[in-house]
């Protein structure tokens, strides 16, 4: 019986070597919170669009000066799925995005939420990436998913188990590469050699940041 195989050429980018702002905001002034979506002071590169921080509709903007602070985050032990700051990026026609991380510092009053998730909509907002803290964190995004992103994504940072108080994203930054695609295939062959394959191919190569090529056999 003959074997049908399909080949795949995985190309590796140098991405984590540097990292570079695409996305961030200091989040300064008086109640930035009462805004939804609030994009004042943000910095954003130009290949991308962006949403700016946005409220999620379980919650309740609350004054705070120099801060994104929000009430009215559920009290239960479970995530209440209305209750999260949100962020869109989107890359411009032609352009991508490869992320590296997401960093950020919050706040919590006494009685704010103790329970935090980040999660975005590659899955539907359904698996939990890194382990955010009321304080802050570096939420690393570098896995294959979140490489050469060429639609609008979202990511959703969600509070819960609070006692009735506020918290509060204090300033943000999504660090990452973006441009065109490094990398794109003029033509890709194979012939049975013995027992063996032989594979042909041609790629054209627009950036000094593809490092290497693997073959992947399904």
């Amino acid at each position: 019986m003959k074997k049908l195989y399909i080949f795949i050429i995985a190309i590796f980018a140098a991405n984590l070597v540097f990292a570079q702002s695409i996305f961030t905001n200091p989040i300064t002034g008086t109640d930035p919170g009462l805004v939804s979506p609030y994009t004042t002071g943000q910095v954003v590169d130009a290949n991308i669009t962006v949403s700016g921080i946005v409220r999620g509709a379980g919650l309740t903007g609350n004054i705070g000066v120099n801060r994104y602070n929000a009430t009215a985050w559920t009290a239960g032990l479970v995530i209440d799925l209305d209750d999260y700051f949100e962020f869109t990026l989107t890359p411009n026609s032609g352009q991508s995005i490869s992320f590296i991380n997401f960093v950020y510092t919050g706040q919590r009053s006494a009685t704010g939420p103790t329970a935090f998730a980040f999660r975005s909509s590659i899955d539907g907002f359904t698996a939990d990436i890194g382990a955010p803290t009321a304080t802050g964190a570096t939420i690393d995004l570098s896995s294959g998913a979140y490489q050469n992103i060429s639609a609008a994504i979202t990511f959703r940072f969600y509070g819960w188990s609070s006692g009735g108080g506020t918290f509060s994203i204090n300033d943000f930054t999504f660090n990452g590469l973006t441009g065109v695609l490094p990398v794109s295939m003029e033509y890709f062959t194979g012939a049975p050699l013995s027992n063996a394959l032989s594979l042909h191919w041609k790629a054209n190569c627009s950036s000094t940041r593809s490092v290497d090529f693997a073959i992947e056999r399904s």
